[in-house]
């Protein structure tokens, strides 16, 4: 059935003799498929207005004012009959596919659709043996969009799947269909290459194409020659659902689960060519050891055996890791617990830049926990104002941006920028505030001051202490710097207070606004301008509304779960503290007995019993850590793909001075070069486990091709060093090693492999009976002690 709220008007009509109840506004075709009754159509794509081109979800109304009618515009009505299979339908649609088979190229064997083509199976379907219409057939050549795209005008239907969706969900319009009849046609303005429009080559033309018109030109394959494994995005923090095809260990494409995952089966680049990044022939194969100031290929064993030894010399305080925020959840909890309960170490962190670091503690001390409070689909369907802040989060993270461009479209969301990046969600809105990199804090600050000038601000306890630091803002002076009036930034405020009313008719509830905040890599204030994102959504009670709250976008896959497992240097798995005694006694109990009975003390290295206390320097002090002579070895967990964020140069510049640098990566890059043992790593394409997205959705992340030559996820290196310094891990059972986080980390508490192969789970999940939680709140997920308005 479909989804409801409690206040929705609903209808009750009958589809095929069978009674259906759904919301009002509910199209006939909906409603069919909600109920498990099939309409065949063409031009119907989930999330799209409607278009009732194709006229293949003809149905018929009962009664004495019915007729044949367009399923997918047609919105339901009470008490409504409906048939679906009726004689008048079917003899409808066998003349419509009639007409379409005219012109359209029947070389089924050739074509890359053939299998999966609507208009083929339809064809089938309706038992069309002979066509009373044809004609000699016109016959055009493929013509070439781009490097990724092919176009065939005679199996086009001009169903504008492919131009809706690049005008409506993508928001770049880089494609169109140019003239009529039989001149009409898919194609870009004046022919040009579509690398020379504002094409994004997400591929979501070819995704939505029904026929074969728009190809692949990367992809030369049958459908039933492959095999598909339905796994996560590995390439930045959206956590967008894949079908991956392959054969022959190799990814072949990436196709579309509709109505599936958190991204409901869009994808962007990343996600549609991301498996060439993973297939690159410069991936990384063999394990490397620095002999004499040249890195030479060793076997793996050799490399693993040389890595312990020489770790033996630097149990304590003076070996720090560095995990990646793209590895997985059971990656990330195996290095922070080799690094503290082998390594007796708390210096770990995750690889990432100082301004994700800078936002990561913004979240922390605004809401007690570093993760984003609201969730994106309920933004798309609940939230009346977006305030998005920083880079391009089109590029950052593309699909994000789509349910931006779609609430924009369809629920007339009040949007508002605040960057200095040219964004095509910025040509939509008619409120950009074009802030220079670095400066958004101080806009944000000026809305806030508007906002409790106008009286719109919640009271609190630090609301004071805010108040008297925003009187130094000049808003006039900010206005002016950004390129706005003053008026446009009162009215910007007023929006977003009033979750996009505009209008402080001093009413104390007001719909739900949401803040996008995103990263740039370099920004001196990412940590200033998150903390005044966050106070703004604070004193605006927007925090634990439906569709209010803040995502904050941290660009790596993985970068929200590598904080809950642990890798920090301050927090143990679960955000527990690592000084407080109570919380290392329950790690020290679990972890001190996986130590092996023959494990020896040998070159300063013994077993612990207990846990470290002292406090773990971070990302952002180990450059100085290093230069100072405290950290001696290194083993960073990096993958160095094409969408990475670069190493910080200050470190980069300090890890030459380490006695000793292990390296994973999968592909040559500058951390590498300096590494004294390099090891082949694994990518998400390759390995078993889980990912938890930017709003704290957990989602399993399944093998889908083996890795390169001696490649291995992070899991199963370290279980091996381990292995041979006398410490066992369960390296290989990544279902073990989940629940093993279940146990420790009450905010998972409910997630287990079982459930997440249902679908992604957002937490705190408390228990295995417990629900996803959608948005925190407080009780669920905050306290209210933890919810600070933090002023300087």
């Amino acid at each position: 059935m479909v989804a409801t709220r409690s206040d929705t008007k609903l209808v009750t009509l009958t589809i095929d003799g069978q009674e259906v109840t759904v919301p009002a506004g509910t199209s006939i075709l909906q409603a069919a498929e909600a109920n498990g009754i099939e309409v065949p159509n063409l031009c119907f794509q989930p999330l799209l207005r409607a278009w009732g081109s194709c006229r293949l979800c003809t149905v018929e109304i009962l009664g004495s004012r019915g007729g044949l009618i367009e399923s997918c515009a047609a919105p339901v009505r009470e008490g409504q009959q409906v048939s679906t299979i009726s004689q008048a339908v079917v003899e409808a649609r066998q003349f419509i596919l009639q007409m379409y088979l005219i012109d359209h190229a029947l070389d089924c064997p050739t074509c890359d659709k053939s299998g999966e083509c609507y208009l083929q199976d339809n064809t089938y379907l309706h038992n069309i043996s002979a066509n009373p219409f044809r004609r000699p057939k016109i016959a055009k050549p493929y013509v070439h969009l781009r490097e990724t795209i092919d176009y065939k005008w005679d199996r086009c239907i001009i169903c504008s799947r492919c131009t809706r969706v690049c005008d409506e969900m993508i928001g770049v319009t880089a494609i169109t269909i140019a003239g009529r009849g039989l001149e009409a046609e898919v194609t870009t303005s004046y022919g040009v290459d579509l690398r020379d429009t504002s094409c994004t080559n997400c591929g979501m033309c070819i995704a939505v194409c029904p026929v074969g018109a728009l190809t692949d030109r990367h992809f030369g394959h049958h459908p039933w020659e492959l095999d598909a494994v339905e796994t996560v995005c590995g390439f930045c923090d959206v956590g967008c659902t894949l079908n991956v095809e392959h054969n022959r260990g190799i990814v072949r494409r990436v196709t579309h689960l509709w109505d599936r995952g958190v991204n409901l089966g869009y994808t962007c680049e990343r996600g549609k060519w991301g498996h060439e990044q993973v297939q690159d022939p410069m991936r990384l194969r063999y394990a490397r050891v620095r002999e004499s100031g040249e890195q030479l290929d060793v076997e793996l064993d050799e490399a693993l055996d040389l890595v312990a030894e020489k770790l033996r010399h630097f149990q304590g305080g003076g070996f720090a890791a560095l995990a990646s925020p793209d590895n997985t959840n059971e990656d990330n909890y195996t290095l922070q617990q080799f690094t503290r309960s082998v390594m007796g170490s708390n210096n770990i962190d995750r690889l990432i830049t100082r301004s994700q670091a800078g936002v990561d503690h913004a979240l922390l001390q605004s809401f007690g926990v570093s993760a984003s409070t609201a969730s994106m689909q309920e933004m798309r369907t609940d939230s009346h104002c977006a305030l998005i802040v920083g880079p391009d989060i089109g590029f950052s993270e593309p699909v994000a941006s789509y349910w931006l461009y779609w609430a924009l479209r369809y629920r007339e969301t009040q949007m508002i920028l605040v960057t200095d990046d040219h964004q095509f969600l910025g040509d939509r809105s008619n409120r950009w505030i074009k802030a220079a990199p670095g400066a958004e804090g101080d806009v944000l600050n000026a809305l806030a001051k508007i906002i409790i000038e106008a009286g719109l601000a919640r009271d609190s306890a630090e609301l004071s202490d805010l108040t008297r630091q925003m009187s130094s803002v000049d808003v006039d002076a900010i206005a002016a710097a950004t390129g706005v009036t003053p008026d446009m930034l009162r009215e910007s405020a007023i929006l977003y207070a009033t979750g996009g009313r505009g209008v402080h008719d001093g009413e104390t509830e007001y719909p739900a606004s949401t803040i996008w905040h995103t990263v740039a890599a370099g920004s001196p204030n990412a940590e200033a301008t998150a903390l005044a994102a966050n106070n703004l959504a604070i004193i605006c009670g927007h925090i634990g509304k439906p569709g209010g709250g803040v995502l904050a976008l941290r660009q790596n896959a993985n970068a929200q779960g590598s904080i809950d497992v642990g890798c920090h240097p301050d927090f143990l798995p679960g955000g527990l503290l690592t000084g407080d005694d109570t919380s290392r006694s329950i790690f020290a109990e679990l972890w001190s007995q996986r130590w092996n009975e023959s494990a020896v003390p040998q070159n300063g290295f013994k077993p612990l019993r207990g846990l470290p206390s002292d406090a773990g320097v971070g990302i952002g002090g180990l450059a100085a850590a290093i230069e100072a002579g405290t950290i001696k070895a290194m083993y960073i967990s990096a993958q160095s793909h094409q969408w990475a964020a670069p190493v910080d140069p200050q470190l980069l510049a300090a890890l030459a001075k380490l006695d000793f640098l292990v390296v994973e990566d999968c592909f040559n890059s500058a951390l590498t070069a300096l590494a004294d043992v390099v090891l082949p790593t694994a990518m998400f394409l390759e390995k078993d486990g889980s990912f938890t997205n930017l709003d704290r959705t957990v989602q399993r992340v399944r093998f889908s091709v083996s890795p390169p030559g001696d490649a291995h996820g992070s899991t199963w290196h370290v279980g091996e060093i381990a292995g041979r310094l006398g410490y066992s891990l369960p390296s290989n059972n990544v279902s073990a090693i989940m629940d093993e986080i279940s146990s420790v980390v009450p905010v998972y508490a409910g997630v287990t492999f079982p459930r997440l192969e249902r679908g992604g789970m957002q937490w705190p999940v408390t228990s295995f009976g417990a629900e996803q939680t959608v948005y925190l709140s407080v009780g669920r997920g905050l306290a209210p002690e933890d919810i600070k308005i933090v002023a300087d």
